[in-house]
């Protein structure tokens, strides 16, 4: 907890330790097992963060200041920190605009080549975030199929917000349902599906965008990376128009009590609104077709429908398919970016 405050792990077990009582280094050393060399540093440190006192007499004993009042007031004097340097970052990013608004039109992309550099570049695009990231997920795929996306879940952790619109070609080609898609919609990626989605796209804010080099490419060899511009603007109100026209992809968060729809059941509501194959369909719940066919007419009596788009109405309208579909809670931005 102390490493926001520059502290190491030493201080925060020796400030712990004062917590029960003022105590000579001696003591400290043998309550908290580090060599007394090591309590005079922390202790050093400590005093220095205003957090440790020393008591007069002999020997010398040390006191913890209060945490409530000495924790609050130092990671006060941290936020201002940290405060000046963010302003400092922005005064210093306006300066380079300015010094570079007249360069050459072409800096303003960049050509990536090599399926490494690639990945590599994908992974520094997410990491660019501050707040959101926007994606259109679509074939190609520069990984092997079924490999899910680490820096999304490690971007997510971090309250970083993430919609991804799915083209019906990648669900039924790469990703898993339960195995993935799930996985990530649990922990808030907010996911949509759009027939013949136009170009393979992810977007950092309004910082960084990503893009095959080609119109449609067999297979991710190269990219363009785009950086502030009017080209970036316009790949962000594509992916707005997109994701206005897109439809909601329902992923099973949980379990529903009741009347409503069991797990398999929202499942099968989510695929049949891909707009992919039957065949897909069963393979990806782990059924047999026969086993498929049967569940889908289980689950058309169970919604009084004689058809697949009676269903959907009927599903909507008894809130099986929520009105957005917008996922789980969503995180709280980061503030000050």
């Amino acid at each position: 907890m102390f490493s926001v405050a520059g502290l190491g792990e030493e201080d925060e077990a020796v400030y712990a330790a004062l917590m029960d009582g003022p105590a000579t280094v001696p003591e400290l050393a043998r309550s908290t097992r580090l060599a007394e060399e090591l309590v005079r540093v922390a202790l050093d440190h400590l005093e220095e963060a205003g957090l440790v006192g020393r008591s007069a007499g002999h020997p010398e004993r040390h006191t913890a200041a209060a945490p409530d009042v000495a924790l609050e007031a130092l990671l006060l004097r941290q936020e201002e920190q940290l405060q000046r340097a963010r302003l400092h970052a922005h005064q210093l990013a306006a300066r380079h605009r300015r010094a570079h608004a007249g360069d050459d039109p072409a800096s303003l992309v960049e050509v990536v080549t090599g399926r490494m550099a690639v990945l590599e570049r994908f992974e520094q695009v997410q990491r660019a975030a501050r707040r959101e990231i926007r994606a259109i997920d679509k074939p190609p795929y520069a990984v092997p199929s079924g490999n899910r996306n680490p820096v999304e879940l490690d971007m997510l952790a971090r309250g970083i917000s993430y919609r991804v619109i799915y083209d019906p070609q990648g669900l039924l080609e790469f990703h898993d349902l339960r195995a993935d898609l799930e996985q990530s919609a649990a922990r808030g990626e907010v996911a949509r599906v759009l027939a013949a989605a136009p170009t393979k796209l992810i977007l950092a804010d309004d910082r960084m965008g990503l893009l095959p080099l080609q119109a449609a490419p067999s297979s991710i060899e190269s990219i363009v990376v785009v950086h502030p511009s009017a080209l970036l603007e316009a790949l962000g109100a594509l992916f707005e128009s997109l994701w206005a026209r897109a439809l909601p992809l329902g992923l099973a968060y949980g379990t529903q009590a009741g009347a409503g729809p069991t797990r398999d059941e929202l499942r099968l509501l989510t695929l049949l609104t891909t707009g992919i194959p039957d065949e897909a369909i069963a393979r990806q719940l782990g059924l047999s077709y026969r086993t498929f066919q049967r569940r889908l007419r289980t689950l058309l009596a169970r919604l009084d429908a004689e058809t697949r788009f009676q269903a959907g109405v009927r599903a909507a309208h008894l809130g099986w398919i929520p009105a957005g579909a917008e996922g789980p809670a969503r995180r709280p931005r980061p503030t000050g970016s």
